[in-house]
């Protein structure tokens, strides 16, 4: 940071005490420390990041004399392990839980995002398949990244609860291993700072129930999985009774159908819904509960299919009116873990705003490695916006607030930060007498800004 921070109440040095514990737990030298906080000064303070070029020319030279090229060297041959981050985000994550909720479940959900880049020299570019594109044609050539988000209670303003999401972690997908492998290597990772939690809920749509993901659940006790699934999955009746006569019993009763649930529309619902156990080859002799939703029911393109591997009276969440209205109805329709399973969209928040407003897509480092860590230092920024109002007095103003407004406010704090230190070091290099001098540092140590 600069040599001449006078007020030691800044904003900078308040942030710097956070993102500390990450570089800390990277194992990062102080240079690089200095570096990578810079970086994050930079993403916070910039309406959006471009590049680090340009965070360079407009924040980080005016705290530091290093040359450009030192930031690109910390990014891509730095010897930091960037990966330890994810689990530096969970303690304030889970410190911010409201004392009433300590024994809930928190939830992780994990998925994927495609980034179109146009230059052919970016390390892992491929060709992807893009079900959302709009460009006339279904493939794009760039990254992808699978990701995983940590959902946690946390107390708003009138005193209801509802779940912050944080994203904890970036992988950049290179075909060295499956997504899915990549994504449960990523759940691993942060299910050791989770083992003391009572329960954790994995949320995830139809493209990651498979064995790489399905088998995490016999590898931790306290995890368990709600997704949605295709309808063409294979479902079965629970066996029967033993009947005593020779031979081995049935694994499973006979094969289902959508079609063969009962389906009721509750009051206030748009959809039909039904509800049974079951058993299925994704998790063999394990008896799971299926919960089916169609718009109409005459129509078998309506249908969607959901699974939840826990125990519906076991779900260690409170579904009454101070949780989220969705999951209060949901579970007053005796349909807790479809309602549970809508907190899975703010992953698709923190994708649009991260995109939308942090610049996500921006990035024009070229190796695997710092395009990851460039994309990691992104997420633990915006995690710090979403975080901090919660976790730190310091940002206490800003609960209730969307990350942009935080990040806006903060923003214009380290732009003040950055006058007072240019300032200051004007006065060092300057002719002025001492005692002005130290005048001045009295001052602006003590001094404070909206």
């Amino acid at each position: 940071m600069s040599r001449l921070l006078y007020n030691r109440k800044s904003t900078c040095e308040s942030l710097f005490w956070y993102f500390q514990h990450y570089f800390q737990a990277a194992y990062a030298t102080i240079p690089a420390m200095e570096n990578l906080f810079l970086l994050v000064l930079s993403m916070l303070a910039l309406d959006c990041f471009h590049s680090v070029h340009y965070a360079w020319m407009h924040i980080m030279s005016k705290f530091s004399d290093k040359a450009l090229n030192s930031y690109y060297y910390t990014l891509n041959h730095g010897a930091f392990d960037h990966l330890k981050w994810a689990a530096v985000t969970v303690k304030p994550a889970r410190s911010i839980i409201p004392a009433c909720w300590k024994d809930s479940a928190v939830f992780l959900s994990i998925d994927d995002t495609l980034v179109e880049k146009y230059g052919a020299k970016f390390q892992a570019r491929s060709t992807l398949f893009d079900h959302a594109s709009h460009n006339g044609s279904s493939y794009m050539k760039g990254h992808c990244f699978v990701s995983v988000v940590l959902h946690v209670p946390a107390a708003a303003k009138n005193g209801n609860v509802f779940y912050l999401s944080v994203p904890l972690q970036y992988r950049l997908w290179t075909k060295e291993e499956t997504k899915l492998e990549l994504a449960a290597n990523m759940v691993r990772t942060v299910m050791e700072p989770l083992s003391s939690c009572p329960q954790v809920l994995l949320l995830c749509d139809s493209w990651y129930p498979k064995k790489p993901v399905t088998g995490l659940i016999d590898e931790f006790q306290n995890l368990e999985l709600i997704c949605n699934v295709r309808v063409d999955t294979v479902l079965y009746d629970l066996p029967g009774e033993r009947t005593g006569k020779r031979g081995r019993p049935r694994v499973h009763g006979e094969k289902l159908t959508l079609e063969s649930f009962s389906l009721e529309k509750p009051e206030e619902s748009d959809y039909y819904m039904g509800h049974r156990e079951v058993m299925t080859n994704l998790w063999k002799g394990r008896r799971v509960h299926a919960y089916v939703t169609a718009s109409d029911p005459e129509k078998h393109n309506t249908f969607r299919l959901f699974l939840c591997t826990a125990q519906p009276e076991s779900l260690r969440v409170e579904a009454g009116e101070q949780a989220s209205k969705k999951i209060h109805q949901y579970g007053e329709w005796g349909m807790l873990p479809l309602g549970l399973y809508g907190i899975r969209w703010n992953h698709e928040v923190s994708y649009y705003e991260t995109k939308a407003f942090w610049g996500f897509r921006n990035y024009r480092i070229r190796s695997v490695k710092g395009i990851e860590r460039l994309t990691n230092l992104l997420c633990i920024s915006y995690t710090a916006m979403r975080l901090l109002p919660y976790y730190s007095d310091d940002f206490r103003e800003y609960r209730g607030q969307s990350t942009q407004e935080v990040r806006y406010h903060v923003g214009e704090k380290i732009r003040m930060d950055i006058i007072i230190s240019s300032l200051g070091r004007s006065i060092e290099t300057a002719k002025i007498n001492e005692a002005l001098k130290k005048a001045f540092k009295v001052f602006m140590s003590s001094w404070h800004y909206s």
